[in-house]
């Protein structure tokens, strides 16, 4: 707990091993993916080359790059929050193990975190992509995840992977994780994947599946996939595509399943818009009700409620504690439709300061509603923190 307040991690990440295909990948894939271990003997992913194309898309095509301009720090003003990595030692000595995630549980107060990949955000970010293929890399890293998870299997929870290239693919590898190995819900990012966006239809059978099966459909954005489309408008500036895509592809999303109907015919959907901040839903929501009037009826006559009403009856979206915006945010759509994530241990994270920012920014009473908003988002109840107490303790005990 933190601070005496139930704390969910709805978005919290691991680092895959090396030769996690290795160990994982079924047999008669291996020669179509290639992998090579991080320079250095360093923890982490390496490279990965499926069917001769790297990983992700974070390719340096030179078309923006401006001279170089050299400032001393000494002459630039401090970017709030700027970083470094010295409290990960803990975790680069384990390799990042599951040992290391527990203790960056501890050390940000958490009671049950929500795993997520780093290499596996990109790995199949692609159009066009064997289908099987897609299947494959993803049952790899579900299995791998799901082994990582035994290690306190009440406290370490995971969203799956899944093969979005086909839906009927994409709803077998749900239904096999959600079963077979206890995923909480899946991840998929925002981005227009085989030129099929998140109104289809095509997608329904994936919806009225997470409706079924009880569980989560979370969003989460990253940086340098082949079909994002930032890639074309900004090229190799990572530092205009890491601004633009977390938040700009999430709106995209969130327009697309609210004008679409998605959450009209999907009553029971959750869905999460993960790592992206959130003081954009306000303004976004405003902005649909604004056309509302002049649109709905001969564009969109299928909707019954208001976009507020949808997204507070089926949406959260996070914060990752140190936004100056939390507090108006949460009075405008509701503290309770918010979560949070520690995005550990990636380098843009405020890990191990996570929870602390969020409870010195805002009241005790709006903290606790967003430290606990994952539960809500995940499906946790009583019980499954009861169990994680328990783990903890025993923990601790031994």
């Amino acid at each position: 707990m933190k601070d005496g307040m139930q704390f969910v991690d709805c978005d919290m990440h691991v680092m895959e091993p090396a030769d996690i295909f290795d160990n994982y990948l079924d047999q008669k894939f291996k020669d179509r993916v290639l992998t090579s271990a991080p320079p250095g003997g360093k923890p982490g992913m390496g490279r990965v080359v499926i069917d001769g194309l790297s990983r992700n898309g974070d390719e340096e095509p030179q078309q923006y790059r401006k001279p170089s301009r050299s400032v001393a720090s000494s002459d630039r003003q401090p970017l709030s929050g700027s970083r470094s990595t010295d409290y990960l030692n803990f975790a680069i000595d384990r390799r990042y193990n599951a040992e290391a995630q527990i203790m960056g549980l501890e050390m940000e107060g958490i009671d049950i975190a929500v795993l997520f990949p780093t290499m596996g955000l990109s790995l199949i970010a692609r159009d066009g992509l064997d289908p099987l293929l897609s299947e494959g890399l993803c049952q790899a890293y579900n299995n791998w995840i799901y082994d990582f998870c035994q290690h306190s299997p009440h406290e370490l929870k995971f969203a799956a992977m899944l093969p979005y290239h086909d839906v009927t693919i994409a709803c077998r590898e749900l239904k096999r994780c959600v079963t077979e190995l206890g995923a909480v819900g899946s991840f998929i990012r925002p981005n227009l994947v085989n030129g099929r966006y998140w109104h289809s239809n095509y997608w329904n059978p994936l919806y009225s599946l997470h409706e079924e099966l009880d569980v989560t459909w979370g969003f989460h954005e990253g940086t340098g996939a082949w079909y994002s489309h930032m890639n074309t408008l900004y090229g190799e500036n990572r530092f205009y595509r890491h601004v633009a895509s977390h938040w700009i592809e999430m709106q995209q999303a969130l327009i697309a399943m609210v004008i679409g109907g998605v959450f009209e015919f999907h009553p029971k959907l959750r869905v999460g818009f993960l790592e992206a901040q959130n003081s954009w839903v306000p303004g976004l929501l405003s902005r649909i009700e604004w056309d509302y009037p002049q649109y709905r009826d001969s564009h969109a006559p299928y909707l019954s409620m208001t976009p507020k009403e949808y997204f507070q009856r089926n949406c959260w979206a996070s914060v990752e504690g140190s936004e100056p915006e939390i507090e108006a945010t949460a009075s405008l759509i509701g503290a309770n439709r918010m979560c949070i994530s520690s995005d550990y241990p990636h380098f843009d994270s405020h890990f191990p300061n996570v929870s602390n920012n969020l409870v010195s920014g805002v009241s005790r009473e709006t903290a606790a509603a967003i430290l606990r908003g994952g539960a809500g988002l995940w499906g946790f109840t009583d019980e499954n923190f009861k169990n994680a107490k328990i783990a903890a303790d025993a923990r601790h005990a031994s």
